[in-house]
């Protein structure tokens, strides 16, 4: 049995809960009721996690402030790992800073993510019989006719005999993913949520290549279901509007000089 049925279940019964508020006002079998469905789902989700997203930002910038001495660590400990590590944690330690704070909120969404991905799948190759995951066999038949733009959220970019408007819907979306992906990680170089790009500080300079290289990862969803296409560009979406919102609330602390600290550029 997967651990992780019980989180399945779940997801497919918030999905159920917000199909049946959304379908008396749009129609059971309408693409707007789908393509909201999935959109308050993502609302829901991503409200739930800001508080994780706020305490990720300040850890962040709390650790890009330390770059300068952690530069010196690993200058004086380079060729003693463990040293260094023992120094580096202690750094942290003194500093009132926990490490694993800055990747909390994409941990927690992982799961989340597979979750939907399941639920949707077996939305998308459900034949006969009971639905799995709890979910009924007028909600499942109703996704496999809704259309969203002309495309059902089972729909993908390559299936053979997927036909031409239908590819060509999914890639504007996947193209979308890329682009608001590679915006928020711009975002959030700039605004102290990674650390500068120098030569001494080999993880700032991978930083920056990942702004390039993380935006292809949405290439992948030219082989999931367009449900889940639209789920994570509504993800990104809300993300850099969310990382806007916050950023401005509470804007980058300036540094010694009264000048704001130093951040990475893309």
């Amino acid at each position: 049995m997967n651990p992780l049925n019980p989180l399945y279940d779940a997801v497919a019964w918030v999905v159920s809960r917000i199909y049946g508020v959304l379908s008396p006002v749009f129609g059971a079998s309408s693409g707007w009721t789908w393509a909201l469905t999935i959109v308050l789902l993502v609302v829901l989700m991503r409200l739930i996690m800001v508080p994780l997203f706020i305490k990720q930002m300040h850890t962040t910038r709390r650790m890009t402030a330390l770059a300068p001495q952690m530069s010196v660590l690993r200058k004086k400990y380079k060729n003693d790992k463990q040293t260094l590590n023992t120094e580096m944690m202690k750094l942290y330690q003194e500093a009132g800073v926990n490490p694993l704070m800055g990747c909390l909120p994409v941990a927690a969404q992982l799961p989340m993510f597979f979750a939907l991905f399941s639920v949707l799948k077996a939305i998308a190759e459900y034949k006969t019989g009971i639905p799995k995951y709890h979910l009924t066999t007028a909600m499942v038949n109703s996704a496999h006719s809704a259309k969203i733009l002309g495309v059902t959220i089972a729909d993908k970019f390559l299936s053979s005999g997927t036909p031409l408007h239908i590819r060509i819907v999914i890639l504007f979306a996947v193209l979308v993913s890329m682009a608001t992906t590679y915006l928020t990680v711009r975002q959030s170089m700039k605004r102290g949520m990674m650390p500068a790009a120098t030569p001494d500080n080999p993880m700032g300079q991978s930083q920056k290549y990942m702004a390039y290289i993380m935006p292809f990862f949405a290439l992948s969803g030219l082989y999931w279901p367009f449900g889940l296409v639209l789920y994570w560009v509504t993800t990104n979406l809300w993300t850099l509007v969310q990382q806007y919102v916050l950023f401005r609330r509470y804007p980058q602390p300036l540094a010694a000089g009264g000048t704001a600290a130093v951040t990475g550029t893309v």
